[in-house]
């Protein structure tokens, strides 16, 4: 059996919920162990992350948080040299190009517009769960994601 290791940092509990219940059901359906890492506010994501570098993974990583913002953790992460290819895709409710250029510009895979509805959610976290990262070129027109 497979398994994939996803980091998601995000402080809103009904996000993290949602997020949750979408990475139980869509391990089952592609009999896939995935173990999802939480971090709240970000606080030692970079370790955990450093410590699972080598499994196949992604990091979902939401802008607004205390302790620090995903920008801050973004631009941690891209300069470590043990994990600066790691991939990082970007989670937020803004729709502000601003932000989507930023995270652009700081070295993010893509940039997600967080969906509100489950079956949405499922559809992207299974695309993203099942890209081969590891030979992914990024395109310069889909760096917004639109499912």
């Amino acid at each position: 059996m497979n398994k994939i290791d996803i980091f998601y940092a995000d402080d809103d509990e009904d996000d993290l919920m949602f997020f949750n219940e979408a990475i139980e059901k869509i391990s089952r359906e592609i009999k896939t162990k995935i173990t999802l890492h939480i971090h709240r506010n970000g606080e030692k994501l970079i370790e955990n992350i450093r410590k699972h570098k080598d499994a196949k993974g992604v990091l979902f990583l939401d802008i607004n948080m205390p302790f620090k913002t995903g920008f801050q953790l973004l631009e941690e992460i891209r300069t470590e040299p043990e994990i600066k290819l790691f991939p990082v895709v970007m989670y937020s409710t803004s729709s502000n190009q601003d932000n989507i250029d930023k995270s652009k510009s700081l070295g993010a895979n893509f940039y997600i517009v967080k969906p509100y509805s489950f079956n949405n959610l499922m559809d992207i976290l299974s695309n993203f769960i099942t890209m081969d990262w590891q030979n992914h070129q990024p395109e310069k027109n889909n760096f917004l994601y639109k499912g």
